[in-house]
């Protein structure tokens, strides 16, 4: 090999070096941006549980919400466990439980839209008892 041939083997080798670790410091940049916003998005949502103490609001769709919950709600296949912020819902046939301000998540999908009012009852007279945790 001669000597050209060997410097555009060198070029070709750091030129790609150089790219991946660009590529691992956008990834690692992003990622330590993702995890500083969720960050600061969990701590004013904390904050606002504190200065909300003690409050009861209803959103526009009648959801009552009630904040610093502490009951734990946990779905009937054991396979979901969700810190309840405060607020309840049924979509459909679907509880919902809210875990932070504007998170909802699907807890459990009845056969009826009783039973999953039933369900509901449960884990609002739970919170209400100030229960840590319900098992539907």
């Amino acid at each position: 090999m001669d000597k050209e041939m060997l410097d555009d083997i060198r070029d070709a080798i750091e030129e790609a070096m150089e790219d991946a670790l660009d590529d691992a410091t956008d990834e690692l940049e992003d990622r330590l941006q993702e995890l500083i916003s969720d960050s600061i998005s969990e701590f004013f949502a904390e904050g606002l549980e504190e200065v909300l103490h003690n409050h009861q609001f209803t959103l526009k769709d009648g959801t009552v919400i009630q904040p610093r919950q502490r009951t734990k709600v946990l779905s009937p296949d054991k396979t979901r466990l969700y810190a309840c912020y405060g607020g309840l819902r049924i979509d459909g046939t679907t509880l919902q439980v809210q875990t932070r301000i504007s998170s909802w998540n699907p807890l459990c999908t009845y056969q009826t839209k009783e039973e999953a009012v039933q369900a509901l009852l449960k884990v609002k007279n739970a919170m209400e008892q100030g229960l840590s945790i319900i098992e539907l």
